[in-house]
Formats: structure tokens, sequence, C-alpha cells
């Protein structure tokens, strides 16, 4: 008779989760789950959706948060702040982009994946050539206003 060997395997067991009303028997909840991305406690996340529900009359989920929060972390970044405002000029291509930035075709590239994905930018082929620009006029008006703002005496 042969004996079997058993390797030993190392679990890694995950924290438990907070227990959210409406959250029933395990069953994942969003709220729960966004609020743990951003840091947060499910009061806190509770506060802050109802705060900014508050502060711009518009219903507000914890996700919706954390779009926003994704959209300023992105605005955050001088590159991709000057990529957002040369495309808020006129379409541009990504070479255009590149050169006009001084970034690696690559590295601009990636910036406007992230751009697009959260629809600050928007693309459209016409021939060979990809154009980006402004996804909607949203996203000016926050970029003017907060250049409007740095500037305010």
């Amino acid at each position: 008779m042969s004996q079997s060997k058993t390797k030993s395997r190392k679990v890694a067991i995950a924290p438990a989760r907070p227990v959210i009303a409406g959250a029933e028997n395990g069953n994942d909840c969003l709220e729960c789950d966004t609020a743990a991305r951003l840091g947060l406690s499910t009061e806190q996340g509770e506060a802050v959706t109802r705060d900014a529900s508050r502060a711009t009359g518009h219903n507000l989920s914890l996700p919706d948060i954390e779009a926003a929060a994704k959209i300023f972390a992105l605005l955050g970044d001088a590159g991709r702040l000057q990529l957002v405002l040369r495309c808020m000029e006129k379409p541009q291509t990504v070479g255009e982009l590149a050169e006009a930035s001084g970034m690696s075709q690559s590295l601009t590239s990636h910036h406007l994946r992230q751009l697009r994905d959260q629809r600050i930018l928007a693309s459209e082929r016409n021939g060979r050539h990809i154009f980006y620009q402004i996804d909607d006029e949203h996203i000016s008006r926050v970029v003017r206003d907060v250049f409007a703002h740095v500037t305010h005496d």
C-alpha cells in the first residue's frame, strides 16, 4: 500500500465584512464594497452620500461618490490635466497630444484610456486616426471653474 502525502496549504482568511441593513445572509452589498474601496466605514459612507446628495440636490449613491472621486483623482495629475486642456481646444490625435505634452505615445495612450474610461474624454475614429475630445460640457465647466477659483483674488 502506498501512502499519499498531502501538502499543507496556507489559506488566507478575509476579514469580516460589516453587517449592513439590507445585506442578507452573506450576499454582497454594493454600498459596503464601495465604502471599503474608498476606505470608509459604513457610517462614513452613509454620511458622505447624505451630504453630497443634500449639497448637489441629486439623490446620490456611494458608487456615484466613488465615480466622482475617480474623476477628481484623474484630473489631479498634471499630465492628464494637460491632455484634457488640449482636448478642450479641439479634437486631438495621440501623436499630437504626445508631442504637445512631451510624453511618450505609450504613456499618452495609457492616460487617454483612463480618461476615456471615466467619460472625461471621448474618442472618434476618422480614417486611420483616432481623435480625442471632451466627452461633454460638464467636464469643460469643471476644469474652467477650478481655474477660475485658483486665479480669483
